[in-house]
């Protein structure tokens, strides 16, 4: 990828993400009246909201010519995918019960990878009105919604007690949970949302995230993005090896991430 494509897709990228917010505050702003909400067959919930914000992303970012996966579009077989070179992975609605609850938490996810993993990870908290994006050998930078854009250098510096970002539905011992190398009694854990745990992560307001559910990698693409960008590998608990995309089930088997 040319240096100009990269930058026309980093800014895209946050054009994307701050379209799709404002649409997802304006669903969230009507206390979803109205929403069409339906259960997916994994038992998820999807709403209008989704396929709107779904519908957004695509018409920014599809004029770049690089193909697209997402939790809300219709999927392309492996056997075609397995050769693509460059693909965005998108979850236009992260956090969809939070949305529905109306609570903070939701997120929009979209990263661009190459073999290597995500060169661009973007995650934008719409109530916060704040995107974080990463690029890859650029840093991270934070923008507002309009898309006006901030440089973040460092994130403070690592102190302990360490503290462990988990998902609230997590169920393993935090014995289980800290990375190796890390003394248990350095460590003190909290329940967060969605990928918005990398965000505090790459803003120093955290040290570590673990999980051991599975989820989808558009789950967790912008936020391994964001933290790559600052030099931080986000790792397969299975494997000790970072986290590979566009696996033919699209699964992300346990994870962990931190900056100690």
């Amino acid at each position: 990828m040319t240096p100009e494509l990269l930058k026309l897709c980093a800014e895209k990228s946050v054009e994307a993400a701050g379209a799709a917010s404002r649409v997802l505050l304006n669903d969230l702003g009507s206390s979803n009246e109205g929403l069409n909400i339906k259960a997916k067959q994994d038992g998820s919930l999807v709403s209008d909201a989704d396929l709107a914000s779904q519908q957004v992303i695509s018409r920014i970012l599809a004029p770049l010519g690089i193909p697209l996966i997402s939790e809300e579009a219709a999927m392309t077989p492996y056997e075609e995918r397995r050769s693509w070179e460059y693909f965005w992975l998108i979850d236009p609605l992260d956090g969809t019960e939070s949305f529905l609850s109306n609570r903070s938490g939701f997120a929009v996810n979209i990263a661009l990878c190459d073999a290597t993993g995500p060169i661009i990870g973007v995650v934008a908290d719409p109530l916060g009105n704040i995107i974080y994006q990463g690029v890859l050998g650029s840093g991270v930078k934070v923008c507002q919604l309009d898309g006006s854009c901030s440089i973040f250098v460092e994130p403070r510096s690592v102190r302990k007690p360490y503290h462990l970002l988990t998902s609230w539905a997590e169920r393993a011992t935090l014995e289980e949970l800290v990375p190796p190398g890390i003394d248990i009694s350095d460590v003190v854990s909290r329940p967060a949302s969605g990928a918005l745990k990398f965000c505090e992560l790459a803003m120093g307001e955290a040290e570590i995230h673990a999980r051991t559910g599975p989820y989808m990698e558009w789950d967790c693409a912008a936020g391994d993005g964001i933290l790559r960008a600052m030099g931080v590998d986000v790792i397969d608990r299975n494997t000790g090896k970072r986290i590979q995309y566009n696996s033919e089930d699209l699964w992300v088997r346990g994870l962990y991430a931190s900056r100690v």
